[in-house]
């Protein structure tokens, strides 16, 4: 059987096992549809005491947001079984993996799917109309194409710092920390524009742990922001699938060198 048709059949076995508790994943589903509608609300409470956040109005923080909710989803779908990789190391299920034929990590990837990723669609749809008719944004072919590459890109930035957190474990076996820090507790960041941060914040956020061009840097380009406020020359509100590719590549470099330098938990 071809590696394919059987990464197929991974995928077929995991979205099955999830759809076996329906009223379970529809409650999930619920539960973070609530959990987005908390950090609307806070958003919302925000621009009502103030108008604006750092010269940015309702419509613009919501376009923002879908960019942010429209890539997590496609990395809740893809990704979401790197979130217990600490497991496989700890517990030798990654010997288990290595014995097979296949590549490790996609063995890993189509073993949990997280059909959550509806939840993701559902509100970052929403939140895109919104925004789009308010700030009157003008949808051509170029800039509907770029929304496309744009959200990929972002998804590839959510999936190499996954990627990356997951590979940690190879060394320190446990990473529950840091995927925390890096993975969860790092969206917060990206709630609001980051010109509100400071000179440092912002630099940082842009070459160190470049989750800017997530949304912040690609809204500029859709709303046709005033490009003062960037750090560097305008071209960088284009950059997110180049970042994108390049910040994968490097975790998936990190990744192989794990996997390479692994040693059995029986060793």
């Amino acid at each position: 059987m071809a590696p394919f048709s059987i990464y197929l059949k991974l995928i077929g076995a995991s979205v099955q096992s999830q759809m076996e508790y329906k009223f379970n994943f529809l409650l999930s589903m619920f539960a973070l549809i609530w959990f987005y509608l908390g950090q609307i609300g806070v958003i919302l409470v925000i621009l009502n005491r103030f108008e604006t956040i750092n010269g940015w109005r309702l419509e613009e923080m919501a376009f923002l947001y879908s960019l942010l909710v429209f890539s997590q989803a496609i990395t809740t779908f893809f990704f979401a079984a790197l979130n217990g990789f600490e497991s496989y190391v700890i517990q030798g299920e990654l010997d288990r993996l290595l014995l097979r034929p296949l590549s490790p990590l996609g063995q890993i990837l189509t073993s949990a799917f997280d059909l959550n990723s509806v939840a993701h669609l559902i509100i970052g749809a929403t939140a895109l109309y919104y925004g789009s008719v308010k700030a009157n944004i003008e949808w051509t072919l170029t800039s509907s194409l770029f929304f496309v590459v744009v959200i990929l890109g972002a998804a590839l930035i959510h999936g190499g710092i996954r990627l990356a957190v997951a590979a940690v474990a190879f060394w320190t076996m446990r990473n529950r920390a840091l995927l925390q820090i890096l993975v969860f507790s790092s969206k917060e960041l990206l709630l609001y524009p980051i010109s509100i941060f400071n000179y440092w914040v912002q630099l940082f956020l842009t070459l160190v742990f470049p989750i800017a061009f997530i949304n912040f840097y690609p809204s500029h380009y859709f709303l046709n922001k005033d490009t003062s406020e960037l750090l560097f020359h305008p071209a960088i509100q284009y950059m997110t699938p180049i970042v994108g590719i390049a910040l994968f590549s490097l975790a998936l470099v990190a990744w192989k060198t794990g996997v390479n330098r692994y040693q059995s938990v029986g060793n």
